[in-house]
């Protein structure tokens, strides 16, 4: 294993490049696992989460995946279409979705499941439940003085889009 911090620059290098870093190397490193799968990445973060929690409306799946509603909607509708979720009426609401594993798409996501708990528990080797928390409070922090930036930003197309760390 290549040792991180041993790269030139590391010891120097301002987190927002780091976890930068970290998303592309995280990114690279799931694609081709996914690509036999013919799945991106946000399909397969999206058939884990609902297997996780089970059905969820179109906004708490959006909260949970820290996208749009548009950028939402065309992935499930992509991964609708391959039969992998369904969608269907909330019985307590009449207005809204949920959206969940199709009968077809079962298998498929069990199958999905057990690889990315080979794949995190790879990238997770060595950090102790400690670490991982202390880390998940750094990424909190960021979140929100992100969040904070995008606020004071003028609303318009130019605008990023972002969501509040509390779901609606």
């Amino acid at each position: 294993m290549k040792d991180a911090t041993s790269l030139p620059g590391f010891e120097h290098s301002n987190l927002s490049m780091l976890v930068a870093a970290a998303r592309r190397s995280i990114k690279h490193a799931v694609a081709p696992l996914l690509e036999p799968l013919d799945l991106t990445p946000h399909q397969a973060w999206m058939v884990l989460l609902i297997r996780e929690t089970g059905s969820l409306s179109l906004t708490e799946l959006a909260n949970r995946m820290w996208l749009d509603h548009p950028t939402t909607s065309r992935l499930v509708h992509s991964l609708e279409v391959r039969q992998i979720l369904q969608i269907k009426q909330d019985p307590t609401h009449g207005r809204r979705i949920r959206i969940g594993i199709s009968e077809e798409g079962a298998a498929f996501a069990e199958m999905l499941f057990m690889a990315a708990e080979n794949f995190r528990e790879r990238m997770e080797r060595d950090l102790s439940e400690e670490e991982k928390d202390v880390f998940r409070a750094v990424l909190r922090k960021l979140l929100g003085n992100l969040a904070e930036i995008s606020a004071e930003l003028p609303k318009g197309k130019s605008a990023p889009r972002t969501r509040d760390l509390e779901p609606d």
